[in-house]
């Protein structure tokens, strides 16, 4: 098992994102096809701002 194997089959979210390697976090599919409406107010994006 080589060390990328290891790291992709054991490291969780966290240390995956403490040691920069953002790539390799998973992001789960609801959550890409969430509409601005399906969001929290502190998920909004700055166009919902209106001033």
């Amino acid at each position: 098992m080589t060390v990328d194997e290891f790291i992709m089959t054991n490291a969780d979210p966290l240390w995956l994102h403490q040691n920069e390697m953002w790539e390799l976090i998973l992001v789960e599919e609801s959550s890409e096809n969430m509409t601005a409406s399906d969001r929290s107010p502190a998920e909004s994006c700055d166009d919902d701002i209106p001033f």
